[in-house]
C-alpha cells in the first residue's frame, strides 16, 4: 500500500467523470456514507471528508459569546452536502483530546 503522507494516482476522464474507488480509500480516511467537500478550480480537484464533529468545534473555537445549539442544528441540518455525523473519525476536542466514536466536546 502507498504512503499516505502523499500519494498519486493516475486515471482517464470517461463520460466527463473520474472514478476514486479502492482499498486505498478508507486508509486515506474516506469511508461509505462520509459527506464529502469537493472543491474544483482549472486543472485542480480537492476533495475533503466533511464531519460534523469538526465543523462544531470550529464554531465552538471562532465563538466568544454563546453559541445557540438549536440554530447551529439546524443550519447543519441544512449544510450543503447533507452532513451526516458518521462518528467513525478521529475528532480532536478542545482540550486537544482525540475522540472517535463520539460527537461531544468538553466544556
Amino acid at each position: 500500500m502507498p504512503n499516505f503522507s502523499h500519494c498519486e494516482f493516475y486515471s482517464r476522464v470517461e463520460g466527463r467523470s473520474v472514478r476514486l474507488c479502492g482499498d486505498w480509500m478508507a486508509q486515506a480516511g474516506f469511508i461509505n456514507g462520509m459527506p464529502v467537500k469537493i472543491r474544483v478550480m482549472k486543472d485542480c480537484v480537492v476533495i475533503t471528508p466533511q464531519n460534523t464533529c469538526q465543523l462544531w468545534g470550529c464554531i465552538e473555537g471562532m465563538s466568544v459569546t454563546y453559541i445557540n445549539h438549536r440554530k447551529v442544528k439546524t443550519w447543519l441540518k441544512d449544510f450543503p452536502g447533507a452532513l451526516n455525523d458518521t462518528g467513525d473519525i478521529p475528532v480532536m476536542s478542545r482540550d486537544l483530546q482525540c475522540i472517535t466514536t463520539n460527537c461531544r466536546f468538553a466544556h
